[in-house]
């Protein structure tokens, strides 16, 4: 059912409502979104796991016209909260917004306002996952949705949900550069286990064609994290590798990197997956076999990312949720992963 607003009209649409086209053009006027705005990662996210969700996305249209104004994707889990959609597996939620020029947390924002008026006339418990607030459509969707619990007589808890480490390359040219910020310790380590690697013959390049290489991926991961891993002998451990070979079969080319490191005692030992976006490369996700080890391949594949980074001019390499140690070793400061709460 489509809600007039104005010269606005907002509905339930799920993610079959709004083709690749209109997404795109939307995810483009959104500059300071991240690669998991992609509508593959959504896709591949209902296609694997969406079996025990409903999809209760919002859309936000002009009356005139029917262009896409606002995209809100949610999921409606089986324990009846209202949660950002498919970020049980995404590291950043998604809130697609046309450009706005007022102050978001101050004026009214209409297309934002629509949405978040929508989303709270679901009459559920609401867990708006994996805010960024260095996404300016999640900036504007907090707001808005203050405002709407505000006017509905509801309570809005707006929290810490957990870090997620980046360093920062604004300025840096090269590697070193980046390695001379670090306290001499760390920098020592870093370059020590860049030589090791070199003198054992170790080559990282990335893969040609990420979906052919999915299976040695999946065996690496295994290998390095095995059934506190994503793909463990399980139905849920299929539902991962779905996952990824959708993602991987439907992403546009570039967005995802796939790098290896080899040498010839152990072939292919480790790799790891990297996302682009225009304001960084973000390291999601690795694994490697044990025998490796001291070749410390996790440091190799941070290294090259990084590098990647600096050459492509990227603002940031982002290590993504979670406060692992090796990520401040590395030279990260965290940014805060934010979530919005409101009880039925």
């Amino acid at each position: 059912m489509t809600t007039p607003v104005g010269s606005l009209a907002v509905s339930a649409t799920p993610l079959a409502g709004v083709s690749k086209d209109e997404w795109s053009a939307l995810l483009q006027a959104n500059p300071s979104a991240s690669a998991f705005s992609l509508r593959a990662f959504h896709q591949a996210w209902w296609s694997a796991h969406g079996g025990g969700a409903e999809d209760v996305s919002i859309a936000v249209r002009s009356a005139s016209s029917g262009e896409l104004l606002g995209y809100l994707p949610l999921m409606r889990r089986p324990d009846g909260v209202t949660y950002s959609g498919a970020t049980l597996h995404i590291d950043y939620a998604t809130v697609l917004l046309a450009p706005h020029t007022g102050a978001p947390s101050q004026e009214s924002d209409p297309v934002a306002d629509a949405l978040a008026t929508a989303l709270l006339a679901l009459n559920s418990p609401i867990n708006m996952m994996r805010i960024r607030p260095a996404d300016v459509a999640h900036v504007r969707m907090v707001a808005a949705i203050h405002r709407a619990a505000v006017a509905a007589s509801r309570a809005a808890t707006y929290a810490i949900e957990e870090p997620a480490p980046y360093i920062d390359l604004q300025g840096i040219r090269t590697l070193d550069e980046h390695l001379e910020r670090l306290d001499k310790k760390q920098r020592h380590e870093i370059r020590r286990k860049v030589r090791r690697g070199e003198a054992a013959g170790v080559q990282i390049s990335a893969s040609e064609d990420v979906l052919a290489d999915l299976p040695e991926f999946v065996r690496l991961h295994r290998a390095r994290w095995g059934e506190r891993g994503l793909f463990t002998e399980t139905p849920k451990g299929v539902e991962e590798e779905v996952f990824l070979r959708e993602l991987f079969a439907t992403a546009p080319s570039g967005t995802i990197s796939m790098l290896m490191a080899r040498n010839d005692e152990f072939g292919t030992f480790a790799a790891g997956l990297f996302l682009r976006d225009a304001g960084a490369i973000r390291y999601w996700n690795a694994g490697g076999d044990a025998a490796a080890r001291a070749l410390s391949p996790g440091v190799l594949l941070f290294v090259h990312g990084l590098t990647l980074a600096i050459n492509e001019g990227r603002a940031q390499l982002d290590f993504l949720r979670g406060n692992e140690a090796y990520k401040y070793e590395c030279g990260a400061v965290d940014a805060q992963v934010m979530k919005l709460e409101i009880p039925r």
